[in-house]
């Protein structure tokens, strides 16, 4: 395979890798990008309609076509657009209503990764003294 910025691009044989030039290289990785194949390194789901920007500034909102149906997408955070609802029909309005939902929930991006505190040593606790348990009277025999 051939690397460029992100993009994995297969050859057709081993023996290509020996034999390939700069300019074949170059077209087998534009040819990938212009396929934009799903997967993990595919590139970004084909764009239904722009929206225009956010009010609060950062970036655009687009209504976006993926693997499990349209979503509108600003920034990190993708919002799945409703059961039924067109994605031709929908507003900014619409998409922001979406976007602060899905961000309310949680959404967008990646928490960080935080390693783990240092184990602490589990503190003793104090264990209330065992009472030995009351022995019943023998039973007298009768006789």
């Amino acid at each position: 395979f051939v690397l460029h910025d992100g993009t994995y691009a297969n050859l057709e044989s081993i023996e290509d890798v020996f034999s390939i030039g700069l300019n074949r290289a170059v077209s087998v990785i534009a040819e990938k990008q212009l396929k934009g194949k799903g997967g993990r390194n595919g590139g970004t789901a084909a764009a239904l309609k722009e929206l225009g920007d956010h009010p609060d500034g950062g970036g655009k909102i687009v209504v976006r076509d993926g693997k499990y149906g349209p979503y509108v997408n600003f920034g990190k955070v993708n919002a799945t657009l409703p059961k039924g609802k067109d994605p031709q029909s929908v507003t900014i309005e619409d998409a922001l209503a979406l976007i602060a939902e899905k961000e309310a929930k949680g959404g967008g991006g990646k928490k960080p990764f935080r390693k783990a505190a240092a184990a602490k040593a589990p503190a003793t606790k104090k264990v209330a003294a065992k009472k030995p348990a009351a022995k019943k009277p023998a039973a007298k025999k009768k006789g």
